[in-house]
């Protein structure tokens, strides 16, 4: 199909985007992919290659190269430099493009995958190095200013990202019946992959939810809304009296960690991380973890094992009699003359 005019492709594009939102890709996901496709049909015409029938085995490395090479804004900030996409974003975006294109085979647009050849491996992010503490979670719940509406609402959403596990855009997403205080629950419409599941919240992010929505998110909603939790973030000027996006769920969780003077800046996605790993630490199963973040697969969630592991290693070697200590820098030989039982 030709996309000289724009046309051509637009509409393959809403095509493949409307049957991947039908199989429950989340909204956020779509919008990215649309910025990824939109991208690499400008290169193409800047190649002078005008159909998409047409395109190559060639033409798909070249795009890979010019990923590599290809320098973009650092940052919002005036005077920011250029800088390279990380190799997991060069990833990500080829692996929109291949998706594009296998959708293009099956639907009969074109012949062939000209990505076919690729070797791409996703690796998944890589957790931190060291989770936060229970401490550290009770300091950064104990940093917004409960006296202000804004400050119970980001009590009450830091709460419930570390009793729930929840993903920074599935707590956005909530509506207010979406949790049950009575019960003690959290309904996830749509989880990653468009999957709906239930998850227990604890008591005191309960207490927390309930502070929230008895005084401080009426005055923050303006006119009717069901979101759950509302925009109200005087720096940015965006969504007030409306819902949350997920990048204000991000900047909230950093504002409060650099106020709760953590050592390093949280991230929201580290609530997620800590939920899941002082959960191991203190004896739940695995698959009960797996379901409750979501996981699709029990291997992701054994990700998290790793982190466990060491932190207890860590444990170890400050509370154990002899945990601590040099380690021998070289292999202690065993005397010959008492040989090992």
């Amino acid at each position: 199909m030709n996309t000289r005019n724009g046309r051509g492709f637009e509409n393959l594009l809403e095509r493949y985007l409307k049957e991947r939102r039908a199989e429950g890709v989340a909204a956020g996901t779509l919008k990215y992919r649309r910025i990824y496709l939109v991208h690499f049909l400008e290169w193409l015409r800047e190649r002078r290659v005008e159909d998409l029938g047409n395109v190559t085995a060639d033409d798909a490395h070249a795009y890979a190269v010019a990923l590599v090479m290809h320098r973009y804004k650092s940052g919002k900030a005036e005077g920011a430099g250029l800088s390279a996409l990380e190799p997991r974003t060069r990833t990500m975006r080829l692996l929109v493009v291949r998706d594009f294109f296998r959708w293009l085979v099956r639907t009969g647009v074109v012949l062939f995958d000209p990505t076919a050849s690729l070797d791409l491996v996703f690796k998944h992010r890589q957790l931190p190095k060291h989770a936060l503490s229970e401490d550290q979670v009770e300091m950064l719940l104990a940093a917004p200013d409960l006296g202000k509406p804004i400050g119970l609402r980001d009590r009450a959403i830091l709460s419930l990202l570390y009793s729930t596990g929840l993903r920074r855009a599935e707590v956005a997403a909530l509506d207010i019946n979406d949790v049950d205080l009575t019960d003690g629950t959290v309904f996830v419409k749509r989880g990653k992959g468009g999957k709906p599941r239930l998850v227990p919240l604890g008591q005191s992010a309960a207490a927390d939810v309930l502070a929230y929505l008895q005084r401080g998110r009426s005055e923050l909603a303006q006119g009717s809304t069901t979101a759950l939790f509302i925009g109200a973030d005087d720096r940015a000027m965006k969504n007030l009296g409306k819902r949350l996006q997920p990048e204000g769920i991000s900047q909230l969780v950093s504002r409060n960690s650099k106020r709760a003077g953590l050592p390093r800046l949280v991230r929201a996605h580290a609530l997620r991380h800590a939920f899941a790993t002082h959960l191991l630490r203190a004896g739940a199963d695995i698959r009960h973890i797996q379901r409750l973040l979501g996981h699709s697969s029990v291997v992701t969630t054994e990700t998290y094992t790793h982190v466990a592991a060491r932190d207890l290693a860590e444990v170890h070697a400050r509370s154990h009699p002899r945990g601590s200590g040099p380690r021998p820098r070289r292999p202690v030989r065993l005397d010959p003359r008492f040989p090992a039982t």
